[in-house]
């Protein structure tokens, strides 16, 4: 996706006496999970250029799912602000290199949820603000990974189940007491591992199909399911139905365009914990599990493709995991390209998959034609 912005020198939301170079966008419609930024164009200050910009700031415009590869076109972020944009939810995934940022602002969205692990590997983040959201599945573990870095504020006012904000004087102990008090556990708490998300009851509704109240239609099959098991493990399966019950009631969802297999298994996964599936269909099977935002899959999934890598499959992987902004994905296919010349690729085809085929597609039309010219000569 392209987008377009206007470039200033600025103080972010947060109570901040720094003044930042921000990138302001106004128009955009973010409306699916992982959409990934390409480019962003805009008419940089005199002597300014994207690697000067510190924050960037999408108001009252459309990003439904948190945007993707930010830190790819503004490798020096400090603060990341969506405001007013109908954001439905954010999660560790959608922070992976932005480790760097030290202020997140969220006010007036849609979020109803904060994962625990969302604050993960954030070694320099000091303001937060999720201001009148609609918080109710939350716990003071989500602050826990950031304690140590001289937490500042934190402002979760106007929420659907708290209404309090944190500041550097104020007790920080009896903060996270609150948000324990006042939110239910997060949606996903007892489904962040295999064994946590397999009980009977759920094996046991996904074998006999009882009690069903939602259909998963694909090009060839329909597949019978449970809107609370499914919203379980999904923040975005939770906003579908939440839609739905605003707009028109529905008992289908249509996933086109994916093998009925690998929904079978990606199904047959949020209920049971259980993964069987062939070399064949793991990249579509890490599509479908990154469309719905099942993050536990996505992991597993990541872990099968990288371990199946080979001279064969490895461009197709790197062009995969350029697409889905999968850095460490595509680290592992990048090195294995690696290994196929006698000089190592330069980092910086890193972020040129179309150049890194190329090569590759070069390469090996080369070894066959000295294949070629090895049997000519060996032959009588």
């Amino acid at each position: 996706m392209k987008l377009d912005c206007t470039f200033e020198t600025f103080v972010p939301c947060f109570f901040s006496e720094k003044r930042y170079y921000m990138c302001s966008i106004r128009s955009s419609s973010i409306t699916k999970p992982n959409t990934i930024i390409q480019t962003i164009n805009g008419d940089h200050d005199d002597g300014s250029s994207d690697k000067d910009v510190e924050a960037i700031n999408f108001e009252g415009t459309t990003v439904k799912y948190f945007p993707q590869g930010l830190n790819k076109i503004f490798p020096n972020l400090k603060a990341v602000e969506i405001l007013n944009c109908g954001l439905k939810s954010i999660t560790q995934r959608d922070l992976m290199g932005l480790e760097n940022i030290q202020m997140l602002c969220c006010d007036d969205n849609k979020i109803t949820s904060l994962p625990n692990n969302l604050f993960q590997n954030m070694n320099k983040l000091i303001k937060i603000s999720f201001n009148s959201n609609d918080l109710q599945f939350m716990s003071s573990e989500v602050l826990r990974p950031i304690l140590k870095n001289g937490l500042k504020s934190v402002d979760f006012s106007g929420n659907r189940s708290i209404d309090a904000a944190y500041w550097e004087s104020d007790n920080l102990a009896q903060f996270m007491d609150m948000i324990d008090e006042k939110c239910q556990q997060p949606i996903n708490e007892n489904c962040n591992g295999i064994g946590n998300i397999a009980s009977d009851g759920f094996k046991e509704l996904w074998t006999t199909g009882r009690f069903s109240d939602i259909t998963i239609v694909t090009d060839t099959e329909k597949f019978k399911a449970h809107k609370v098991v499914l919203a379980m493990q999904s923040s975005v399966f939770a906003s579908i139905f939440e839609d739905k019950m605003k707009d028109r009631p529905s008992d289908v969802i249509q996933v086109k365009s994916i093998n009925s297999d690998v929904v079978k298994i990606f199904l047959k996964f949020l209920y049971t914990g259980e993964i069987e599936t062939g070399n064949s269909n793991l990249l579509q099977l890490f599509t479908l599990a990154a469309k719905f935002k099942v993050e536990n899959l996505m992991t597993i999934v990541e872990e099968m493709i990288t371990d199946d890598l080979n001279d064969d499959n490895a461009i197709d992987v790197f062009e995969f995991a350029c697409r889905f902004n999968c850095d460490s994905m595509k680290m592992s296919a990048f090195k294995a390209i690696q290994s196929m010349f006698d000089e190592p690729l330069k980092d910086e085809l890193m972020n040129e998959p179309e150049a890194v085929r190329e090569l590759v597609e070069a390469k090996r039309k080369f070894n066959s034609i000295l294949n070629k010219h090895k049997k000519l000569k060996l032959s009588p």
